[in-house]
């Protein structure tokens, strides 16, 4: 073992896992789980199995769950953000709200994040970061900006007598603009939204505009709604 400074690893196998921790080891030596990317002081490997992952990973894979390789991001690095988009127990769920909460956990007291989850029929629950093995986060995609989307917006803006122009980049919608000039010379950015800031009951609400001088934020409206709303404010 080593001391002051240096670190070292101790590795214990027993019949159904080997496990591996670090010894005095500073914040910049941790191990690193295969299933989740995070980071941690011990690690584990199931016997017969080659992926090394943290003790959360390895419940899950004792279990009879799947935690890898992942498709989804459980617990991301960061604080989940209101309005990102889980699967979850008994469905889909959108984060209501995100605080951080004063909690007692392994004799410290620490904050701890506190999500109200929100399920797509209306089922609201309470539930601590960390017990959320359970819930996926769905990374946002801009699969739903399909070309028939772009033409609608053009025609709703034509019909509304707004100028616009756009940037070209309808091949990678994440990186679309519109430029909607106003009757008063005002210029508009619409951009279609990511898929966790749609809402499930209105699938066509894909758009949302900002006006930099004065500052204004639309909702997410579809392409005709979004149209007259422009319309609506530059008279």
């Amino acid at each position: 073992m080593a001391t002051g400074t240096h670190f070292g690893i101790v590795i214990s196998r027993m019949p159904h896992e080997t496990y591996a921790a670090t010894l005095l080891a500073s914040q910049d030596c941790r191990f690193l789980c295969s299933a989740c990317d995070g980071h941690c002081w011990g690690i584990r490997r199931l016997r017969g199995e080659t992926a090394w992952l943290c003790w959360r990973r390895t419940k899950m894979k004792m279990n009879g769950q799947q935690p890898g390789p992942r498709p989804f991001d459980t617990q991301p690095s960061r604080r989940l953000a209101v309005e990102e988009r889980l699967s979850g127990p008994g469905g889909m769920w959108t984060v209501s709200s995100s605080e951080r909460i004063p909690m007692r956990e392994e004799g410290a007291l620490r904050d701890t994040c506190v999500y109200i989850l929100t399920r797509d029929d209306g089922h609201q629950e309470t539930w601590r970061g960390r017990d959320m093995v359970d819930f996926h986060l769905i990374p946002p995609t801009f699969d739903h900006v399909t070309a028939e989307c772009h033409t609608q917006l053009g025609r709703a803006l034509t019909a509304a007598g707004l100028s616009w122009t756009d940037n070209g980049r309808q091949g990678t919608p994440e990186r679309l603009k519109y430029i909607v000039t106003d009757c008063h010379g005002r210029r508009w950015f619409i951009r279609p939204v990511a898929s966790n800031a749609i809402t499930p009951s209105k699938p066509s609400s894909v758009w949302q505009a900002t006006r930099p001088t004065p500052w204004h934020l639309s909702p997410v409206m579809s392409a005709r709604a979004l149209a007259a709303y422009v319309q609506e404010l530059s008279a």
